[in-house]
């Protein structure tokens, strides 16, 4: 282990935070469908790991839980031994062998693309099991026996990293059954029902679910909360009548705000609904804020109103700028006494990520950053803003709004942009 400088490992956390493992920061890491897999620089061995929800009830019997089928695996193997468990907290048990893998599997599509020799040829391997309640881990590492021990001691360090989570989240397919049951309990007389695509029939209305999958990873606790809510709003909008869904510009003007979104929701789920494509894969549409929810300007409202995009453009900034005005939402500012220049907002709220578009919000921040700064927005609800002299911490600041966008609901962009006195741009590093 002496050669090992645990300071320079990275850590990780895996979908729906089901584990977390550290790993050398120099190994590349890949992730693909919910599969991680980890290789060393010059690319000679693989580690792959993946989770699977198993809803079969422990049982005192260890390996009795942990099988598999390893002629599902491979198209031929050999030289299988049981290797036992690791020294975890977890049920393991392991095995070593010899296989010959089909590159068109799925299970292994493009796992050892770069390994030489690939096709109708044997590999060594190991393989370990890990279980935790629900959650089966499997881990296999491929590699070259000529170079085996390069690789081993840094793979039994990622293996007893491993922390499988003792509460697990439902996986999406739970998660939607649960809204059902939820549903169907809390409104006995609506219809409800899950369609494909994770979304679930109310009434005569869909309501995506993926959103709410990402609150839930995050705070599991608020769930039935926020379903509820979701569909009390529902039945209030349905019942709306023409003067709520086509309103005169003067009944709900001074409430028309700005919102972000992906431009691949834009597209998919609103397609008819005004806005434009901006930058960073992102796109500004336009709301009508309610008390508890929002909903979208449609194209023919523009018509009925007699306005073009950019008056409603700016009618929305002006109210942007007003209701943050009203509601006081403050910011927490850092200097330099107290660590980088930076904004970030201390609250959540729909309309945070927005005041990236008002210049009144950029002559503010400037005061406190310098002309030009930094600002990411990786989620909805979320706005941080940082000065360009902090050139030490920006990459630091990239990856955590990189990361934040994978796991945040209402994602936005991966993406920081910069804002100059030309506007506001994508963010393409030091040159």
């Amino acid at each position: 282990m002496s050669e090992l400088h645990f300071d320079q490992w990275a850590n990780y956390t895996g979908p729906a935070n089901w584990y977390s493992l550290s790993y050398p920061s120099n190994w590349v890491k890949d992730e693909k469908e919910g599969i991680l897999q980890l290789s060393p620089p010059d690319g000679n061995a693989t580690l792959t790991i993946s989770c699977h929800w198993k809803s079969v009830p422990p049982n005192t019997n260890s390996e009795s839980n942990l099988e598999i089928d390893f002629d599902q695996l491979f198209v031929k193997h050999r030289n299988i031994q049981s290797r036992g468990p690791l020294a975890i907290e977890h049920e393991s048990i392991g095995y070593s062998g010899e296989a010959i893998i089909q590159k068109n599997a799925s299970w292994w599509k493009g796992l050892l693309a770069s390994l030489p020799g690939f096709q109708k040829s044997w590999h060594s391997w190991n393989l370990w099991l890990i279980r935790e309640r629900s959650i089966q881990m499997v881990v296999t590492f491929f590699y070259d026996p000529h170079h085996s021990e390069d690789f081993f001691e840094a793979v039994q360090v990622i293996l007893h990293s491993i922390q499988l989570s003792l509460n697990p989240a439902n996986p999406p397919e739970l998660f939607a059954n649960e809204v059902l049951d939820l549903a169907q309990k809390k409104f006995p007389l609506i219809t409800s029902q899950i369609l494909p695509g994770f979304r679930l029939k109310f009434g005569e209305s869909e309501m995506n679910l993926t959103n709410f999958y990402r609150a839930y990873l995050t705070t599991p606790e608020s769930f039935q909360k926020q379903i509820t809510t979701a569909l009390v709003t529902i039945l209030q909008i349905n019942e709306w009548g023409d003067a709520q869904t086509e309103p005169e510009l003067s009944q709900i003007q001074d409430r028309i705000m700005p919102i972000l979104l992906s431009r691949e929701s834009w597209e998919n789920n609103f397609p008819n609904f005004v806005g434009e494509s901006w930058i960073a894969n992102l796109a500004i549409l336009y709301v009508v804020d309610e008390s508890n929810a929002y909903w979208y300007i449609h194209e023919k409202l523009l018509r009925k109103w007699n306005i073009d995009q950019d008056q409603l453009h700016q009618i929305a900034l002006n109210n942007l700028d007003r209701y943050f005005d009203h509601n006081q939402i403050e910011l927490i500012c850092m200097s330099k006494e107290e660590g980088p220049n930076m904004i970030i907002q201390s609250r959540p709220d729909a309309y945070n990520a927005s005041q990236v578009l008002s210049p009144s919000f950029h002559q503010q921040a400037r005061r406190f950053l310098g002309s030009e700064f930094l600002a990411g927005v990786p989620n909805r609800d979320f706005l941080l803003a940082i000065s360009l002299s902090e050139s030490h911490v920006i990459e630091k600041i990239q990856h955590n709004i990189a990361s934040d966008y994978l796991t945040m609901d209402h994602p936005l962009t991966n993406q920081l942009l910069v804002v100059t006195a030309d506007g506001v741009s994508e963010y393409c590093g030091v040159s």
